[in-house]
């Protein structure tokens, strides 16, 4: 079986790093992007299953690179996770009103990360096998879009 590939859009190092570490550890290929452009290049080359994606990144906002792999017949299937440091409410609608699948703002508990892939279907692993119980912080956003099942509705 192919493992999953999992673009991650961030331009912190360190923070990609981290997160990279953590995907490779659940068994995913991980492709790396450090702004908007370079996103929008391997979306198209490397077809991921999944764009984990910060907002504020350089020469093109993560607004803007969901919007036009939204807008893109041949990619608007990838499900989007933006993970980033904007936690108002406003900076989740429009997360939303750019076709976004996911929210999570930092920072953010790794398994709920795991929690949202295996929502959308990317990670078949068995949830259990983790003992994953999600959570809220105060302060902090977490979603799964209300197309897919989601076990945050009660809260958002």
């Amino acid at each position: 079986m192919l493992k999953k590939r999992v673009l991650l859009v961030e331009d912190s190092s360190t923070v990609r790093k981290i997160i990279s570490y953590y995907l490779i550890r659940l068994g995913l290929n991980v492709i790396e992007a450090n702004d908007g452009l370079e996103a929008i290049e391997k979306i198209h080359s490397e077809k991921p299953d999944l764009v984990l994606l910060d907002i504020t990144i350089p020469k093109l906002s993560g607004y803007a690179v969901c919007q036009q792999i939204k807008s893109d017949p041949q990619i608007k299937h990838i499900p989007i996770i933006f993970c980033t440091s904007k936690n108002y409410e406003n900076d989740y609608y429009e997360a939303i009103k750019y076709g976004a699948d996911g929210y999570l703002s930092k920072p953010f508990q790794y398994s709920e990360i795991f929690a949202m892939m295996t929502e959308l279907g990317i990670n078949k692993l068995r949830i259990n096998e983790y003992k994953y119980t999600p959570t809220l912080k105060e302060g902090c956003i977490r979603l799964i879009v209300p197309t897919h099942k989601n076990y945050i509705n009660q809260f958002a």
